[in-house]
């Protein structure tokens, strides 16, 4: 009787720890889909700025006025794939491919790293966005897995 008990106990603690993994997965979710819609959000204010300047005559637009909204997406991308991949994790997935994880609405010159493979460390190297011409190459991102 006693074993009943305790296999009963063991398996009610493990449903609660996986129901724990599906919230979790589920809020990391949940916040990639708001930072999608900000992503999108961004592309519009992009899109107005170069319509009023096509409208006024004051083409091309200047980098000043889109670069705070082409830095502001690409940080929604990395935190939108850093989130990609503690689900991945949380999941047990030996990888993910952001594009087929992910709605992406970015151009495809823009847009983040897609893979990454984890080494026998635990450390996911990301390779950086393409740079723009006579500009210096970004480093690499790196996604390190604590070990527990």
């Amino acid at each position: 009787m006693v074993s009943f008990l305790d296999k009963f106990k063991a398996g009610v603690a493990e449903a609660g720890n996986k129901a724990k993994v599906v919230v979790e997965i589920n809020r990391l979710k949940l916040q990639n889909n708001s930072k999608q819609n900000e992503i999108k959000r961004e592309y519009q204010a992009m899109g107005k700025l170069l319509f009023e300047a096509a409208v006024s005559g004051a083409e091309p637009l200047p980098k000043v006025q889109y670069e705070k909204h082409v830095s502001r997406i690409l940080r929604l991308k990395e935190e939108i794939n850093a989130n990609l991949w503690t689900i991945s994790e949380l999941s047990n997935a030996k990888y993910i491919d952001a594009v087929e994880a992910a709605t992406d609405v970015t151009p495809a010159d823009l847009t983040l790293p897609i893979k990454a493979l984890p080494d026998s460390a635990g450390t996911v190297a990301l390779p950086a966005n393409p740079a723009p011409q006579n500009t210096a190459p970004s480093p690499e991102i790196i996604i390190k897995k604590e070990q527990s």
